[in-house]
């Protein structure tokens, strides 16, 4: 048994992918403009105010079926147990499933069959403006929902902080006091309190210089939600100010550090069984066992003899001498007495188990930005400097030489941040008869780029992570795996934008489509990674499937609507848009911007504003998401969406 283990231990198929942590949707389909029709009130002595309400209720229903082989052989599904292709390319450093790899992906792809509502939520905004003499003013922003359907999952139940996250919410945004007042006639305003700030020529596409405020991913992906309750304000003291005709600077300090929010473990969106709340940890499959006895002339054990905490169980309980026949809990399959298959094997579990995340420092996070109008053109150049931790995390792993939850000396994995980045940018806007467009370039000396070090096989490799039987390989208790190695990054991004007229650009497809406006928004963008290496033998781990990434990638992301004011006959107006998201080239080697060749969505839409106070409209979507192969985890799961919203 010792000698299984160890080879195991050195040649096993890691594959619960930690690198990868988010795949963000650009432009998701669920986002819904909204119009305020705010009750005004006045309190005497020049302090006045508004009070802006918005009510929605929306549900999302899944439109296409699972694809078997984004399913671990475990859950029934097809994943293949051959090789992923960082695996492929260069077999002497690493050795990965894709089996192992979709074990620990597909709760959220299971727990919704086509056809299932996997949201129905009511959710709530309320915005507080208060206006005082001598320039004061505030803001007070909060939002609240509650998701009927989120959990009622099909394959594993949501863990409790999981489904506490998913089905109700109640969170304070902005809410920062703001004081305008001149300086040697210039004008200066100082702000307080949780803000958001958006920096930079982006509209869609993550990764350039907007990147001050974190993204609530989760409420991104909620039917009826509203932009401004995507981006998590930050307590920041701002400053802004003309320093000469044309010229201003604007700075910041942030006093606390947020991060994103991710989609809860075994939600529709959730494509990590790691990353977001409810995660218990890594899973191994009975497949990895398989590749170690096969060789040896032993009978493949039954896919579900063991796997994660969904899995129907069928291994044989060392107890009792039957079939479990029922699910386990991540503490059981971690137990060496209790695990069907690892134990009797290798005496060890088959889980890595989750440790607590270690996020940033609040302290050293500022930046500082100048800006120029040309009086003729009305062009503006930019500058800018932002000093930031990560908001997105990496996955690490702790060994631990006594750890016996799996045969690996794997102690945990948990969530990990870098401190003290830096980012350097600069940005252009300018008009072109009736077009506006903007770009930007950023440049960050170290970008956390993901890397999965429990696939690196070779003991030489200097990313080597296991706990070995021999004492001239393994990693001594305590030792960390940092889950991310630094990488040089430029990015680039080109938007443009043209609101449709009659006598514009566009005037033509007006008239052809019988509409009297429109608009047309696009952007394209290009990461860099300069030093990226391939043939040093570092793990990188950014895609799903460890497509090896490339140094230059690419996207775009386009949107074009119409509108069909007192259509039918009615008061009620009609603005159909259409939305494609596309990646032109290359794999991404960090997870924003996520570029991966030929992924992207179709999103094909509808607003009906019914012109009635209070405000009231409604949102109708469809998203066909589509390309990237097997690195595209969201090519499954096409859905609908309705809203009703009313404001008042």
């Amino acid at each position: 048994m010792k000698k299984m283990a160890r080879k195991m231990r050195q040649g096993r198929q890691s594959g619960f992918k930690p690198g990868m942590v988010v795949a963000l949707v650009w432009g998701s389909s669920t986002v819904f403009s909204h119009t305020a029709s705010a009750e005004q009130f006045d309190l005497g002595n020049g302090l006045r105010g508004s009070f802006d309400s918005s009510i929605s209720f929306g549900m999302a229903v899944r439109t296409s079926s699972p694809n078997c082989a984004f399913i671990g052989q475990d859950n029934g599904g097809c994943a293949s147990s051959d090789q992923v292709g960082i695996a492929r390319r260069d077999p002497v450093n690493f050795n990965q499933s894709y089996d192992l790899t979709r074990l620990n992906q597909d709760n959220g792809n299971l727990n919704y069959k086509s056809g299932q509502v996997f949201s129905a939520t009511l959710r709530g905004v309320h915005d507080l403006f208060l206006k005082a003499p001598d320039g004061w003013s505030g803001l007070m922003r909060a939002a609240w929902s509650y998701d009927f359907a989120a959990d009622r999952t099909r394959y594993a139940d949501l863990e409790p902080d999981a489904r506490s996250h998913a089905v109700h919410d109640i969170r304070l945004l902005d809410a920062y006091v703001n004081k305008e007042f001149e300086i040697d006639q210039h004008p200066v305003r100082a702000r307080v309190g949780n803000q958001v700030i958006s920096w930079g020529e982006d509209i869609f596409i993550p990764g350039g210089i907007n990147s001050i405020n974190a993204i609530d991913v989760r409420r991104a992906h909620s039917p009826g939600v509203q932009l401004k309750e995507i981006f998590r304000p930050a307590p920041i003291l701002s400053l802004n100010a003309e320093v000469a005709k044309g010229l201003s600077v604007e700075g910041y300090y942030q006093t606390r550090w947020n991060g994103y929010e991710f989609d809860p473990v075994g939600t529709f969106f959730s494509t990590s069984d790691i990353v977001g709340r409810g995660s218990t940890g890594a899973f191994l499959p009975t497949s990895l066992v398989n590749s170690v006895t096969g060789p040896l002339g032993l009978p493949p054990a039954p896919p579900g003899t063991v796997g994660d905490t969904g899995t129907r169980i069928i291994g044989i309980n060392p107890s009792t001498g039957l079939p479990f026949n029922r699910q386990l809990s991540a503490s059981e399959l971690a137990d060496p007495n209790l695990n069907p298959l690892y134990g009797p094997l290798v005496h060890s579990g088959s889980v890595i188990p989750r440790g607590v995340d270690r996020n940033p420092r609040n302290s050293g996070q500022f930046g500082l930005s100048t800006r120029y109008t040309f009086p003729d053109s009305g062009d503006e150049l930019a500058l800018y400097y932002i000093r930031y931790h990560d908001k997105i995390p990496f996955a690490s792993i702790r060994v631990n030489q006594g750890a016996t939850a799996n045969p690996f000396g794997w102690q945990e994995i948990y969530l990990d941040y870098a401190e003290d980045r830096n980012l350097f940018g600069v940005s252009y806007n300018t008009r072109a008869g009736d077009w506006a467009f903007g770009t930007e370039l950023s440049f960050r000396p170290k970008e956390s780029t993901p890397i999965d070090p429990t696939i690196v096989s070779n003991p030489n490799n200097p990313y080597y992570c296991n706990a070995d039987l021999n004492p001239a390989n393994y990693r001594p208790t305590g030792y960390v795996c940092r889950g991310a190695v630094d990488q040089k990054k430029y990015q680039f991004h080109l938007t443009a934008l043209n609101i449709f007229t009659p006598g514009g650009s566009f005037g033509g497809l007006l008239r052809a489509l019988g509409a009297t406006e429109g608009t047309f928004t696009s952007e394209l963008a290009a990461a860099y990674y300069p030093d990226l290496d391939l043939n040093r033998g570092i793990p990188y781990s950014v895609a799903s499937d460890y497509r090896s990434p490339t140094k230059l990638s690419s996207g775009l992301v386009a949107q074009i609507g119409v509108n069909y004011p007192a259509a039918f006959g009615g008061q009620a107006s009609y603005a159909p848009d259409l939305s494609l998201s596309y990646g032109m080239s290359g794999v991404s080697a960090s997870a924003l911007p996520g570029f991966i060749q030929g992924a992207g969505a179709v999103v094909l839409g509808l607003t009906v504003d019914f012109k009635t106070k209070p405000a009231t409209k409604m949102r109708v979507d469809y998203t066909h998401n589509y390309g990237g192969g097997l690195s595209n985890l969201s090519r499954d799961r096409d859905f609908a969406t309705f809203s009703f919203t009313t404001s008042f």
